[in-house]
């Protein structure tokens, strides 16, 4: 018994030794976190900033040493971070409470100015137009056959103003500064070798990032989206080509969803209002249709749909015609497309848009959203991993949608192209076919945008145009790549046609736009029917003056050929 109570008592002994060494440790640890705490209060606000300059310091150290060992490489990233530094450094600049105050006193005296010396401003504007047309011709002068668009550029202008809505309200200044800033974006990207090196990079990288999605696309797909170049095989266009709209759409979601996209569109109000006039919604919605397209770029501004006047209605539906979506980008490159077309094509197609709804659908109400009231949503209700998926989710039924067209449409047109070339036979025409219409039809639209080299090469651009009208620009990009690679088209009627066929301005984007816009704003639903019509010719004129632009500016204009594995190809034994 006695020896039990002591082995009791030595264990009771033990559990409370065990208790105070464990309570002991406990509160010395939670002695240490609370040391630790008020140690790190103070500099913890600090953190986050701090993880930042770590990470700059880090960054611009390997910049330097990558521009030191192969400048050519480091070159694009360099001039990315520069360009950056920059937008920063400009937006800091502008947010101060002293350039605001600068600012406003400097707009009030131009205002004051601008009343009492009407033709002042004017002036200006005269001016500057007639050095930047001074500078086009001595540019020309060693080809002075580029000046022809200049014709078709006048015709545009004038035909926009004859079928105007109202021709009286139409504020020249507005669609004047659209027109210059169109211009003067043309000349840094097309005539100044830095900006025409720049972009040429950047359209690389676009392409190069794009390129990426095969790596996916094979894994799931396998040979077919790589298939070997086998002789008279087409590559499978929905394995190969359209699996880059899946990738690219989740890209965007995620830069929605760190809210990269609202940051840069939200900041692009500004500058559009100084330089141009336009509205935010109209200037959120052409820069975001460069890289969007005509159905997700109106998302940024849904809120806001039933709000807008008819004229910004018509803007808004007149720049999904002119623009063409990233997402489509590869498909376009993959066909036989310049990148760096594509690219300048893109970001022109936003001032142009502007000026040409401005000139057929001139405003005449006031806008209900001011600058102040206008806030672009930053959703964070799904996760990281959710966005990413369901963006690629969303886009599948999109690509076979697109694939499903694409087969009722050239089925539809070998059909019409039997029908055309059998009644052509029955009077003693042989060769007649569907699109040979569209060429006829738009043979003075391509002679007077600069195709003046043969009456062959005139039809054959025309002919393209007149296929991205009546059917869609993917069809027509198609057209484009098979005339290139049976060297039917000269580099000047390539340039010509690539800008040209760069937007969705067709009459089946039509009834898209309509569903579209009318279901995220019934009430408008009634309007945008009306003017959609008008629309489609404002967008479709919209990329046929960047056409006429890029026409006039390119002195030494290039082809692309789509890709192949190689130059050679195998047959198949027995084939």
């Amino acid at each position: 018994m006695v020896v039990g109570k002591v082995a009791d008592i030595e264990e009771n002994g033990g559990e409370n030794v065990l208790r105070r060494s464990i309570s002991l440790t406990s509160k010395t640890f939670e002695h240490n976190l609370n040391f630790l705490e008020r140690l790190i209060n103070p500099i913890k606000p600090y953190f986050g900033i701090g993880a930042l300059i770590v990470f700059l310091l880090i960054y611009h150290g390997f910049l330097i040493a990558a521009g030191i060992h192969n400048y050519q490489k480091a070159a694009p990233l360099i001039y990315v971070t520069v360009f950056l530094w920059g937008c920063f450094i400009l937006n800091f600049l502008i947010s101060t409470e002293q350039f605001q105050a600068v600012y406003g006193s400097l707009a009030e005296k131009l205002e004051e100015l601008a009343k009492e010396k009407r033709f002042v401003p004017l002036g200006l504007k005269i001016a500057f137009i007639i050095a930047l047309l001074a500078f086009t011709i001595i540019d020309s002068l060693h080809d002075i056959s580029r000046l022809e668009g200049f014709f078709a550029y006048i015709f545009y202008v004038l035909f926009m103003f004859i079928f105007s809505n109202n021709r009286m309200k139409i504020n020249w200044s507005v669609v004047s500064n659209a027109l210059i800033m169109h211009y003067c974006i043309a000349l840094v990207i097309l005539k100044w070798s830095t900006g025409q090196w720049f972009f040429q990079q950047v359209a690389q990288l676009i392409v190069g990032f794009l390129e990426f999605a095969q790596v996916g696309a094979k894994f799931v797909f396998g040979f077919i989206a790589g298939p070997p170049n086998i002789c008279d095989l087409a590559p499978v266009f929905i394995f190969t080509s359209l699996q880059t709209l899946i990738y690219f759409s989740a890209v965007v979601a995620l830069m929605f969803y760190f809210g990269i996209i609202q940051v840069v569109l939200k900041k692009s109000t500004w500058f559009m209002r100084i330089l141009i006039g336009t509205t935010p919604v109209e200037s959120v919605n052409a820069w975001a249709c460069t890289f969007l397209g005509m159905t997700e770029a109106p998302l940024m501004i849904a809120p806001y749909l039933e709000k807008l006047t008819d004229s910004e209605i018509f803007a808004v539906v007149t720049s999904g015609f002119a623009c063409v979506a990233g997402t489509v980008f590869a498909a376009y490159v993959a066909l036989g497309a310049c990148p760096i077309y594509l690219l300048t094509a893109s970001l022109l197609s936003a001032p142009m848009s502007l000026a040409c709804s401005k000139i057929m659908f001139p405003e005449t109400e006031e806008s209900k959203i001011k600058e102040e009231d206008f806030e672009l949503a930053h959703d964070h209700k799904k996760g990281f991993f959710d966005t990413l998926c369901s963006a690629g989710v969303a886009m599948i039924p999109t690509v076979f949608a697109i694939g499903a067209t694409l087969v009722v449409i050239m089925s539809l047109l070998a059909l019409l192209d039997t029908v055309m070339g059998y009644i052509g036979d029955l009077i003693g025409y042989e060769g007649w076919t569907f699109q040979m219409l569209f060429g006829y039809a738009f043979f003075p639209l391509a002679y007077m945008m600069g195709v003046t080299d043969d009456v062959n090469q005139t039809l054959l651009v025309a002919q393209l145009m007149g296929t991205k009208t009546a059917v869609n620009e993917f069809v027509a990009y198609n057209n484009l790549g098979l005339l290139q690679k049976e060297h039917k088209l000269h580099p000047k009627s390539v340039l010509i046609a690539t800008y040209a066929l760069c937007g969705f301005s067709n009459f089946s984007s039509m009834g898209m736009s309509i569903e579209f816009l009318g279901g995220m704003a019934p009430m408008k639903r009634a309007t945008i029917s009306k003017m959609v019509l008008r629309a489609l010719c404002a967008g479709s004129i919209a990329c046929f003056m960047n056409a006429t632009v890029a026409g006039i500016l390119v002195s030494s204009p290039i082809i692309c050929i789509a890709s192949q594995k190689s130059d050679t190809c195998f047959r198949i034994p027995g084939s």
